[in-house]
């Protein structure tokens, strides 16, 4: 489905945000100072993170056991297998290993955009704590 614009013409379609502009879009909106997160909240939103990337990082280790020659015997047919599971384990740009460590690269950005935004919340409120204390006179 496409909005239509002004005279009735529809719009081309749009491409679909990547994942990785997704979080680029994150990190400069947290950058900015628009977006911050409650302490408690954002510690536990932090956890979860860190426990899929330490699986992220376990499945990576594994996973270089995967990407070496299978044994198949010594004939073209064998050959072909083998070198077909070892690149879908790594060696090509959507094996396993290169998805998973571009998977892992996103957590780790949200990760730091959570801590980004847990100190802006920080901030926040130690500003208006101050200002507060200001007002009252204190």
């Amino acid at each position: 489905m496409y909005i239509a614009e002004d005279g009735g013409e529809q719009a081309p379609p749009r491409e679909a945000p990547t994942l990785d502009s997704k979080v680029v879009a994150l990190q400069e909106t947290v950058n900015s100072g628009r977006v911050s997160l409650d302490p408690a909240t954002g510690e536990e939103l932090r956890r979860m993170l860190l426990e899929q990337i330490d699986q992220v990082d376990s499945w990576l280790e594994r996973a270089g056991r995967l990407a070496r020659p299978a044994p198949l015997g010594a004939n073209p047919v064998g050959d072909k297998m083998a070198h077909k599971f070892e690149t879908r384990a790594d060696g090509d740009p959507r094996s396993f290993v290169a998805v998973m460590t571009a998977y892992r690269e996103v957590l780790q950005q949200t990760h730091d955009s959570v801590r980004s935004a847990i100190r802006n919340f920080t901030a926040a409120d130690e500003e208006h704590e101050v200002e507060m204390k200001r007002l009252s006179g204190n």
